[in-house]
């Protein structure tokens, strides 16, 4: 399941405007900042997980495992654009 996130996300950054700016989190190198990431946005540690923020820093979209696709990604920027 992490292996397909992570391939579902690589293919988004291939096509993301310039202007959107990300943070790829390992979790098993680097839990405390997966745990300070649940902490600061209010949102249960899953992984994989995705956490989008607007320009505001709150939360938009979250989501986990299978449903971290491209397509979801992007629908949910557009739709908070």
């Amino acid at each position: 399941v992490s292996a397909g996130a992570k391939m579902e996300m690589d293919s988004y950054l291939k096509v993301k405007p310039e202007d959107i700016e990300y943070e790829m989190v390992d979790v098993i190198d680097n839990r405390t900042r997966s745990e300070e990431l649940a902490t600061q946005f209010d949102i249960p540690h899953e992984s994989p997980q995705i956490i989008i923020t607007g320009n505001d820093g709150k939360v938009i979209w979250s989501d986990s495992h299978r449903r971290i696709t491209k397509d979801n990604i992007i629908k949910a920027i557009e739709e908070n654009s």
